[in-house]
Order: structure tokens, then sequence, then C-alpha cells
């Protein structure tokens, strides 16, 4: 699922008009599952593998507790409901377990082939940008805009550890050993995996998925903004797994405003400063 996809289904779901028996517990497990349902379609910038279970529940509840902590804060105060979502993302991630597969390309330092993948482990939560104070958002779009942003400036800073059984040179011949693989950094690609219906077919040439482009009304919200799309065999960065390529190529056009636009560089210092300077 695309940033795109996930702003229209959170638009569309949060709307009395399509949901009129909404409350504060049903709007905390439409924000959950919707971000759950976005990230498990991406993968970790290097080695590709993605995540296999978060946790959700723990995140509902943190995002529940921002929720009721909006309706209690008086009016003047400054409170951000993006912000506070932030511990629910970050709960999420905690000790996340990633899938094993595909089996890192890279080799485990100091050994010449990965034979598999033991363990995929979230060790580092990242760090979630502080918007400063601002005006409070008039419109539910504006919000789910701020929030995207947070979000994909969050992916770029988790990490973990891959422990795996890779060969090591050795005469005569290489022998297995266990290895250990660092990353960092989550990407969420702009399209939509469908299953093929046409898959397996006799010439095989029918791949198994097809990546949808994400710009497809859905409902009565209109599409995001198209603009290129990779193919599932293309490299979505190029190698480039700078911040800005990032935003670039992942985050749908009507995401970034002036406004926001003007807050890109504040998030990337707090990425710099690993958060020191929120606290």
């Amino acid at each position: 699922m695309s940033w795109g996809l996930f702003k229209r289904n959170i638009i569309r779901q949060t709307n009395p008009t399509y949901n009129p028996t909404l409350d504060i517990n049903k709007v905390a497990t439409i924000w959950a599952n919707e971000y759950d349902a976005a990230v498990k379609r991406g993968k970790d910038f290097i080695n590709l593998e993605s995540i296999q279970t978060g946790n959700v529940e723990i995140m509902k509840n943190l995002f529940r507790a921002a929720l009721l902590k909006g309706l209690a804060t008086p009016p003047g105060v400054n409170f951000s409901l993006v912000n506070e979502f932030g511990n629910g993302v970050k709960a999420y991630w905690a000790g996340a377990q990633m899938r094993p597969f595909p089996i890192p390309l890279i080799p485990a330092p100091g050994s010449i082939q990965n034979l598999q993948v033991n363990s995929n482990i979230v060790t580092n939560v990242g760090v979630w940008p502080i918007y400063p104070p601002i005006i409070p958002a008039k419109k539910q779009e504006i919000m789910v805009n701020m929030f995207i942003l947070a979000a994909l400036i969050h992916l770029f800073s988790i990490g973990g550890i891959i422990q795996t059984t890779s060969l090591y040179p050795s005469a005569p011949s290489p022998v297995p050993g266990p290895g250990i693989i660092p990353w960092t950094g989550y990407l969420i690609p702009p399209v939509i995996p469908i299953p093929n219906i046409n898959y397996p077919s006799e010439d095989g040439s029918e791949p198994p998925v097809i990546e949808q482009k994400d710009n497809q009304s859905i409902n009565e919200l209109g599409p995001v903004q198209e603009y290129e799309q990779p193919t599932e065999s293309e490299d979505i960065l190029k190698g480039n797994t700078s911040l800005q390529n990032v935003i670039d190529n992942t985050i749908p056009k009507d995401v970034l405003d002036d406004e926001l636009k003007d807050i890109l560089p504040d998030f990337v210092e707090q990425l710099e400063m690993g958060g020191t300077k929120c606290e």
C-alpha cells in the first residue's frame, strides 16, 4: 500500500458520512490498521525485507490515548495529535519481527555468501520528528498529510539486525558460521501490489503480482496526483537512499504543501541530532 492509498483510506473511513458510527476506539483502530497495512507493503532500503509483525495493539491503545488527550486539552493550549501519534508508531516498531526472506545479497561482514536468515529484529525504533507549535489543522486532509511526512521521516531512521548463517573463507573449502548484518531505513513504494489472477501461466510469462499505479480514485475522494511510477523490476531509489530522494520518489505530490516544505529542514535536523533537539 502506498502513502496515497493510505491517505485516501484514512480520509474515507474516518469521514462520518461514510462511517456514521465513529467513536474514538474506531478511529484509533482505523489509523493503526491502515498504518500496519501500509508498512507491510514496504521493505528496508538494502535487503528488501518487509516487516512481518509489529505491535499493532499497543499502537492502537496509544493512538486512543492520544485522541483522548486531544479531547481533554483546553482551547489555546498547544497540542499536536500527529506528535502524540508518534508514540504509538514507535511502540509498533519496538522489537518488531521482519520477514526472513529474501536472503540478503550483501554478505555478512567477513563472509562470502549468506545461506539463510535466522532472525531479523528491529532494534532501533527511530526518531519521530516533532512538529513545532502551528495553527491547528482545520481540514482532516492537512493532518493526514502531516502524519505521512512525519511517518516517512521516521521510517528513514529505524533499523535492525539480521542474524544469518553465512559462508566464510577457509581452506580447503568455505565453512558456515553465524553472521550479523545491520540495516537502517525502510521504504514504502509508490505502487500497490495486487495478485495476478493469470499466475501461473503455461508459458511462465505472468508475474505473481502486478504493481498497480496509485492514481485511481477511491469512492468520491478523487485521485492523488499522478507521477512517474517505477516498475517492479526497477530500483525505486536507483541506489540513492538520501531522504530527499525517498521523498521525491515515494510521497504523493499533494502531500507536501508550502508549510510542510518549510518544516522539512527542521525535521532533517532532528534526524541528524537523533531526536535530541526535541528533548
